[in-house]
């Protein structure tokens, strides 16, 4: 924990909060494969349900005014203005302790009646008791997440990412450490039931957030320096700090939400669709936790880029933005997207070209499994641009049409999971792929409608974007050509073990090496990232000398 706090520039704060995030989404995966075996497929239904509930309220509560004080601590701070700096900090933890308490109280009272929604007059599978449970196990955290996701919003305001992401590396490693063996001593050493080790595992999250808040606190205080600075000024009035804090967290609020509303519409419909076409209440149950919680947890390794993007993208957009200088918005948001397409799409390439054996290794032997991940990996590409578009657009003052393009979206999803689950079904595609395929749709219409708004305000072009993916299409299918060689060469094992994990492995490995010097030979890697700072982070990876 030692060592003071310093500032990143924009694609190294991308980079380090990218590595972070790829190292926390990757345990958390891996995790899982251990903890389905611990908690069954029973157990694993109680989670879904429990935890997409959690999240939407988590959402709601804690996920828009960290990332909208990071922006306008990030735009104070260009301006000097220090004292209003603070001050807006101050308020921003007000209002998130108090809507999270709010949400703790709502969550304990109303467990049952959450829980009874989504089950309804379901007789067979989990009950609505079990459910109920486990959302109030999870519901303590947010009385802890608040804390840390406001400090997280600090440090990123004042471009210092590095602690922000050790935190996030933190956190999973102590959740993972309490989940596995809480929840393993919980079912085999003391015999409970599998409810009650769900519950203890979903604490977990409780207990990772604790201890990645209490890293921040000595870090900054360590720190001081960075963050004090002694000017003559008189701070703005708490008026217009409120009133700029929720002209930007309403925005990114929605769109944060927008993702668990995307996901609680979808675990919902599928319920009442996928009955209505035959399945039964046990198979409608694995079909939705599995399409709504555990291939999530896969896709993470693709959003993963996306989510560091967000956190990196938005202060410096803002400070941008409030210099007046237009063409380094510009040059930044094409360069995140391009960043998105140069390293998300070969990645989901490749999931989707092994889907069967990836969901395999996770999750066992599966009738959905891998059909399901190959069009959620899909719909996550553009969920990724979606989220980078989003997040620079409300750094620019333009979070109204950030509003009114998501719900367009999100009511797109709902009005087309139902029609769209029939129509599959009716043409002999398995029905559940239909609420990934309005998701898809949703999301597609979402990200045209902000592309088109950026160039009608500001003229933003994205000639740069559609350059790279250009020069990736060859890249890509070379990668592809040259896995399904491999699997033909080397056929993949139908067991789940050791000699499945090397294989995916060398596979991964082999497809990265086509991929990137192709890449590179084509111009995309350089066009995202100039070659110092490519050179900078190999050296910092160790893979070229000094």
């Amino acid at each position: 924990m030692g060592g003071k706090l310093k500032k990143n520039s924009f694609i190294e704060g991308a980079v380090i909060t990218y590595g972070a995030i790829v190292i926390t989404k990757l345990l958390g995966a891996l995790y899982n494969i251990p903890f389905y075996e611990i908690i069954g497929e029973r157990g694993s239904v109680i989670y879904a349900l429990a935890f997409n509930i959690y999240v939407l309220f988590l959402d709601i509560s804690t996920s828009g005014i960290p990332i909208a004080i990071s922006i306008v601590i990030s735009e104070y701070a260009s301006k000097g203005m220090y004292k209003t700096k603070e001050k807006a900090y101050s308020l921003g933890l007000k209002i998130v302790v108090a809507v999270s308490v709010l949400a703790f109280l709502i969550l304990q009272i109303f467990a049952k009646q959450l829980a009874g929604f989504f089950l309804a007059d379901m007789t067979e599978g989990v009950t609505v008791n079990e459910v109920a449970l486990a959302i109030r196990a999870v519901s303590v955290c947010l009385l802890i997440v608040p804390f840390l996701s406001m400090k997280r919003g600090y440090l990123q305001g004042h471009k210092c990412l590095s602690a922000s992401s050790t935190s996030q590396v933190i956190e999973q490693i102590v959740r993972i450490v309490f989940v596995l063996a809480g929840a393993s001593l919980v079912i085999y050493a003391f015999k409970l039931s599998t409810t009650i080790g769900v519950c203890v595992a979903l604490f977990g999250a409780s207990v990772g957030a604790g201890a990645a808040l209490v890293y921040l606190l000595l870090k900054t205080r360590k720190s001081k320096e960075l963050f004090d600075c002694e000017v003559e000024e008189v701070p703005e009035s708490t008026r217009q700090i409120l009133k700029k804090i929720f002209t930007y967290c309403v925005s990114i609020v929605l769109v944060s939400v927008s993702a668990s509303l995307y996901s609680i519409v979808d675990m919902k419909l599928l319920l009442v669709g996928l009955q209505n076409v035959g399945y039964s209440e046990v198979d409608t149950q694995t079909i939705t936790s599995i399409a709504s919680t555990w291939i999530p947890k896969i896709c993470m390794i693709v959003t993963a880029l996306s989510m560091g993007l967000t956190n990196s993208i938005a202060p410096h957009m803002a400070e941008s933005f409030a210099q007046g200088k237009l063409d380094e918005v510009k040059f930044k948001l094409n360069q995140g997207i391009g960043t998105i397409i140069v390293v998300s799409l070969p990645m989901a390439a490749g999931i989707i070209t092994l889907a069967e054996p990836v969901y395999r290794i996770f999750y066992g032997q599966s009738d959905y499994g891998a059909g399901i991940l190959a069009f959620a990996i899909a719909l996550n590409v553009i969920a990724s641009v979606v989220a980078v578009v989003s997040m620079s657009m409300q750094s620019i003052d333009m979070g109204k049409h950030v509003i009114i393009f998501t719900l367009v979206g999100i009511v797109i999803n709902a009005c087309m999971d139902l029609p769209l689950i029939y129509l599959f079904n009716n043409l002999g595609i398995p029905a559940y792929l239909g609420a990934t395929a309005a998701s898809i749709l949703g999301e597609t219409v979402t990200l045209a409608l902000l592309l088109i708004s950026l160039y009608k305000r500001h003229k933003v072009g994205f000639t740069p974007s559609l350059k790279i993916v250009l020069k990736v299409i060859v890249p890509v299918g070379a990668m592809v050509v040259a896995v399904i060689l491999l699997k033909l060469l080397c056929p993949v094992v139908d067991s789940r073990g050791v000699v499945l994990l090397l294989q995916l492995g060398v596979y991964a490995v082999a497809g990265a090496l086509v991929y990137g010097v192709l890449a590179y030979l084509f111009g995309a890697i350089t066009d995202v990232m100039d070659k110092n700072t490519l050179k900078g982070i190999l050296r910092k990876l160790h893979l070229i000398k000094k």
